[in-house]
């Protein structure tokens, strides 16, 4: 649909000027109080989530983002060089002790797909909540998601509720050095086991981070492999992420 493609474009345009903007609005408000707008762009090999790869090439991600008083908004994508992947979310956070509770609107802009359809039975987005708690005490962290809204549906048509939960730890050798590890699971007969299974673990991550320091500019380089034990499949991605 013209309109789909002309909405899509606009949001592209609209990130890459953000991303131009943000850095020099940041750079004027250095001298009087910590910027809340902040930006990344992240180039990776391949697209990791939950234990699943996606795209047939490297992608890029670009994220732009408000942040203040436990807040944060902001808008991230994902888009493979050869076309084969797409994604754009937006999602909202509030922070508050050592929990964290987000909405995040998935968007995948497939062929025929409509950005402004947001009927439950034929939207192509979906709708998340998501809980985090990260405990002071020890560096790990625990996940629990839950699809809310849109396509996410069973075999009968319905909403599924698919949930994810998660345990991760992080180990700081020091500032320049961070390596991570998790174990995912769907909780429920939903999308991370094709709606046809219950509980099962579907995310073994391990992670390293290696942050280069470029003429006083911090580059951070990743190395992540995943396992899915449900689908039976490895996953290796290498990326670099330039943050402002």
């Amino acid at each position: 649909m013209q309109y789909q493609r002309v909405a899509f474009g606009f949001l592209r345009k609209l990130f890459v000027i953000l991303l131009v903007c943000i850095p020099a609005f940041a750079f004027a408000q250095e001298d009087e109080k910590e910027c809340p707008f902040y930006g990344s762009v992240d180039i990776a090999s391949k697209y990791i989530w939950r234990g699943t790869g996606n795209g047939d090439s490297p992608l890029v991600h670009p994220t732009v983002g408000f942040a203040k008083g436990g807040w944060d908004v902001y808008v991230w994508g994902a888009f493979a060089f050869d076309d084969s992947y797409k994604e754009l979310n937006i999602g909202v956070s509030y922070s508050f002790s050592n929990f964290t509770i987000e909405l995040v609107d998935y968007f995948y802009p497939e062929k025929g797909s409509d950005f402004f359809n947001f009927s439950n039975r034929s939207t192509t987005h979906s709708a998340e909540v998501i809980l985090y708690y990260e405990p002071e005490a020890v560096p790990i962290h625990v996940i629990v998601g839950s699809t809310i809204y849109g396509d996410d549906k069973n075999e009968k048509g319905n909403n599924a509720f698919s949930s994810y939960g998660e345990v991760g730890y992080t180990h700081e050798f020091n500032e320049k050095n961070i390596a991570e590890a998790a174990v995912g699971f769907s909780l429920n007969k939903g999308y991370y086991t094709d709606y046809e299974k219950g509980f099962s673990p579907v995310n073994l991550t391990a992670a390293y981070t290696r942050i280069f320091t470029l003429w006083n500019y911090d580059l951070p380089v990743s190395a992540r492999y995943a396992y899915n034990p449900y689908l039976e499949k490895s996953y290796f991605a290498l990326s670099l992420s330039f943050g402002f």
